[in-house]
């Protein structure tokens, strides 16, 4: 049976920003500042992955997923240059994340299973979410190279990602599709793809505001991460609501450290930071913030 990739990438495509844009509004990362180590580093925590490398003759095998008893496994290829294999690690997580069925998953170059096409649609979004690649070309009006640069992925993977954008999410016949690429890619005129994604803008931008996060979630993870947060880093921690429920935690305590008619909320993890610890850190951020 033949392989509808559109509905392939749109379905992958939903999954995969869902997952993502979470990731990012729950960590406040923003479309500026995204790179997709810190998604990366945060699944391989989540799933206790072991990160390895490997060694084919050719490069015949780029990627491999194993799960066992002793848990999950991760291994590139360690000949592959460091954006391929950045390609590699995000196609591997795609296996889990999308819940794939099986206990070993191989990447080989143009593999037609259609759980392996999956993975690479999921890798691609991954190094460069909708948001993020309308962030890049369109408000910076980044060049090619730039791009790759600064998202750390190979000039090869981000060809495809514009030409799989084009054709399976606005449409346009193939070779048109990689003709705008080229243009972009080797004359830097973005001119046809600044105007294609403005065409695109609303519904990009309502993927991203429609993935939703719960408040109180967000601050115990910031929490979590930092040990030390700010209604300054987090804007609900003035509420009372949100307050409340981390009194609950038995680790947590929220405080406000008042100045010069200015209040300054805080809340901190009391396993890495003592009372004065917390009130020192509030007292500098109000005093250099606020004053």
């Amino acid at each position: 049976m033949k392989m509808d990739y559109q509905k392939i990438y749109q379905q992958i495509s939903k999954k995969a920003h869902t997952e993502i844009y979470h990731f990012m509004k729950m960590n406040q990362i923003s479309a500026n500042d995204y790179i997709f180590q810190t998604y990366f580093d945060f699944i391989v925590k989540k799933y206790k992955i072991k990160i390895l490398e490997h060694y084919t003759l050719d490069s015949l095998i780029l990627g491999i997923t194993m799960i066992d008893e002793y848990g999950i496994s991760i291994s590139y290829d360690e000949n592959s240059i460091p954006t391929r294999q950045n390609f590699t690690k995000c196609h591997e997580i795609g296996h889990l994340v999308l819940e794939h069925e099986g206990t070993t998953f191989t990447e080989i170059n143009n593999s037609n299973k259609k759980d392996e096409i999956e993975a690479d649609f999921f890798s691609s979004f991954v190094l460069i979410p909708d948001i993020v690649l309308f962030h890049k070309i369109v408000n910076q009006n980044n060049n090619f190279s730039t791009i790759c640069q600064e998202l750390q992925i190979s000039q090869e993977a981000f060809k495809y990602r514009l030409i799989n954008f084009l054709q399976y999410q606005t449409k346009l016949p193939r070779n048109i599709a990689e003709k705008y690429t080229k243009d972009y890619r080797f004359k830097n005129n973005s001119s046809n793809l600044i105007a294609i994604f403005n065409d695109y803008k609303s519904a990009i931008i309502n993927s991203y505001q429609s993935v939703r996060i719960d408040s109180y979630l967000q601050a115990i993870n910031l929490i979590q991460k930092n040990d030390f947060v700010t209604q300054l880093d987090y804007t609900q921690l003035n509420n009372k609501d949100v307050q409340e429920k981390l009194l609950k935690q038995n680790n947590i305590k929220v405080w406000s450290y008042y100045n010069k008619g200015k209040t300054l909320w805080y809340a901190w993890n009391t396993d890495k930071l003592t009372d004065i610890e917390a009130k020192q850190k509030a007292k500098l951020i109000h005093t250099l913030k606020l004053l």
